[in-house]
């Protein structure tokens, strides 16, 4: 029945293409099909009854759920012109979401991604199968602080995802006893038992979707308040989609600026050029201050005007009733990159 249910959905395509319906083609091509038995009537010698199911991804069904019910009477119309079968009915077709596990990578970018979180599985992977087949000491105890470190972060990360860690060894003595209990006496049954606890958390992020959306990549700078603003940031900026939303991200990226003008900005220190008393929310004076003081002996235009520019698209934003997800992922990326300049200056003049 599995290679007939392949070619019903093969012509199916076929019909469909050449009804100019390439919409719905594109559906089934996306989906995971399968035939779930309904029922059975033993009337003339038995009829069982089916129904032909599209799995999608949970990204792509929700493009098409407005229009589900027109999809799914147009396949059935479909096969009902080409499929006779009295003895195996298709009764109905149905287009539904593939039930899988959703990786939230949202919660964990700009500063990681799928391929930087793949890598860190696969490290620990191998210094795991490294442990346990004598290439590493576990009675080296840097090597195990070093490995209990990275494990931490690791599973801070999957959980941050939504994903649970794959065991529970937060040291390498925790692995060297349970392979010990495991009665794992050779080095390739360690090795096989590893990869295989590792293998489903791997294709799970394999085949999870990042989002569409890219940011630039943010290191923290330890300061509190700072750190604690931008994540605020990108998770309005994740989670905007619509105007109000985008305007939300210019006034979250003002209030950003003027964290970071109070956090560096000290008003002994750092004079106004021009001798104005600067207040406490005038972070495009208090930022030219400190700027100015940072690079007193060189030319400091461009990074005066880049401060003001980020904070003005700030400002601007927050203010546009046509505001677009473009416009505040401009915001975003002006903002980081303006924190990121203070940053260095502050690393040379602390």
């Amino acid at each position: 029945m599995e290679e007939l249910i392949k070619k019903i959905v093969s012509m199916a395509v076929q019909d469909l293409r050449q009804h100019n319906q390439g919409a719905i083609v594109e559906v089934i091509k996306k989906s995971e099909f399968s035939l779930e038995w309904l029922d059975h009537d033993n009337w003339n010698g038995g009829i069982d009854t089916y129904k032909l199911v599209f799995y999608l991804k949970y990204s792509d069904y929700t493009k098409i759920i407005d229009l589900k019910k027109l999809y799914e009477d147009a396949i059935m119309n479909s096969i009902d012109s080409f499929y006779k079968d009295e003895r195996n009915i298709i009764a109905c077709v149905e287009i539904a979401a593939k039930i899988d596990q959703f990786v939230d990578w949202a919660a964990i970018a700009p500063k990681e991604n799928k391929d930087s979180v793949i890598a860190l599985i696969n490290a620990e992977k191998d210094t795991l199968i490294k442990a346990g087949t004598g290439v590493l000491q576990i009675r080296d105890v840097k090597v195990n602080n070093e490995y209990k470190a990275k494990h931490a972060y690791l599973v801070s990360l999957l959980k941050q995802l939504g994903l649970e860690p794959v065991h529970a060894y937060n040291d390498l003595w925790d692995w060297y006893n349970d392979y010990n209990l495991r009665e794992l006496k050779t080095y390739q049954s360690r090795r096989v038992f590893i990869k295989d606890i590792f293998e489903p958390l791997l294709n799970t992020i394999q085949n999870s979707e990042e989002s569409a959306l890219q940011l630039i990549s943010y290191e923290p700078t330890g300061w509190e308040k700072v750190d604690d603003g931008i994540a605020r940031l990108k998770e309005v900026l994740t989670e905007a989609n619509e105007t109000a939303d985008f305007q939300s991200v210019g006034m979250y990226g003002r209030e950003l600026l003027i964290t970071l003008a109070q956090t560096v900005f000290d008003k002994e220190k750092h004079p106004s050029p021009d001798g104005t008393d600067i207040g406490k929310a005038d972070s495009k004076r208090m930022l030219e201050a400190y700027i100015h003081y940072c690079l007193h002996k060189r030319s400091k235009e461009r990074e005066i005007k880049f401060a003001k520019s980020s904070i003005d698209f700030s400002n601007e934003l927050t203010h546009n009733r046509t505001a677009t997800q473009m416009d505040a992922e401009l915001c975003y990326n002006a903002v980081l990159s303006t924190v990121h300049i203070i940053k260095v200056l502050n690393k040379f003049n602390d």
